[in-house]
């Protein structure tokens, strides 16, 4: 599932795409996936992009707002007169959109009457669209639900203070949304590896020392995540098809078997939460 780098990746290209662009028409292909009254968005302006940890908020000038999560496979995909006209939305490959995995077209004009389009696609169909008044976001139950999030309202001091409170292991604990957002598999173990902590420990049981590295480690593999444009390591693209970099800079993550970089020690896989996690026992303590 994409994490916060790559959802900010996402945010970063709608935001150059599309803002200051007016929606002409929708064309919604799966109604599952789109909730509300499209005939709300007709003929609004584009004004921002945000970004609530995973979640995207698309806001119109006429008062309404879009909120979305890509959740496993979605994706945004831009095709306009900036970008390639034509490609594959997983394998980069020339192939003509929309396909049958795209359920939601947007149309969209710029102000100098060109036209252009914004697809979203989704194999497993588990992301959706929502129309909401832009004064009723933080009413809304994904929200209202998130946790402080790195890099932006998440402090040292609060950092702390959640982790005392609880006995879970740190590396599920790292992905649990409500207590801290955007941080999902692949960059809770490459956090954890840079921080040397062993992803079984309770939570609570992190001196403040090893508090302090893990709260650098996170922020530092974040950044990172994002200036890489995100890890394509399944269905992620960004908006203009492209994929992202980070899976080819992996520290521990998917690294079954190699050797540890710091100490040559193998690393290992094992199953938390149902999510695959990695590292090395000899360096993560």
């Amino acid at each position: 599932m994409p994490e916060l780098p790559e959802v900010e990746t996402i945010r970063r290209g709608l935001e150059r795409y599309i803002v200051g662009k007016t929606i002409a028409s929708i064309e919604i292909r799966l109604g599952k996936i789109f909730q509300g009254d499209p005939q709300q968005l007709l003929g609004a302006q584009i004004i921002a992009m945000r970004r609530y940890g995973k979640g995207l908020v698309i806001d119109l000038s006429n008062g309404m707002s879009i909120t979305a999560h890509v959740k496993m496979t979605g994706q945004f995909v831009y095709v306009g007169p900036e970008t390639r006209k034509n490609f594959h939305p997983k394998l980069d490959l020339p192939l003509e959109l929309p396909t049958k995995h795209t359920h939601v077209i947007f149309q969209l004009r710029a102000g100098n009457g060109e036209r252009s389009s914004l697809y979203f696609n989704d194999i497993r169909q588990f992301g959706w669209l929502k129309v909401i008044k832009t004064s009723e976001l933080q009413e809304q139950p994904f929200f209202t639900s998130l946790g402080p999030e790195p890099l932006r309202n998440l402090t040292i001091q609060q950092f702390s203070h959640i982790l005392a409170s609880s006995s879970m292991p740190i590396k599920p604990f790292l992905m649990d949304q409500h207590k801290i957002s955007g941080i999902g598999n692949i960059y809770a173990n490459d956090s954890l590896y840079l921080a040397r902590i062993d992803p079984r420990r309770p939570a609570k049981s992190l001196t403040s020392l090893e508090v302090d590295n893990l709260f650098a480690a996170v922020e530092e593999v974040l950044q990172k995540g994002i200036a890489y444009g995100g890890a394509s390591e399944t269905n992620y693209i960004n908006v203009e098809g492209g994929k992202g970099e980070y899976q080819n800079h992996f520290l521990v993550y998917g690294q079954k078997g190699k050797r540890c970089p710091r100490d040559q020690g193998e690393i290992v896989r094992l199953v938390q939460a149902g999510r695959s996690t990695f590292y090395c026992p000899m360096c993560q303590t």
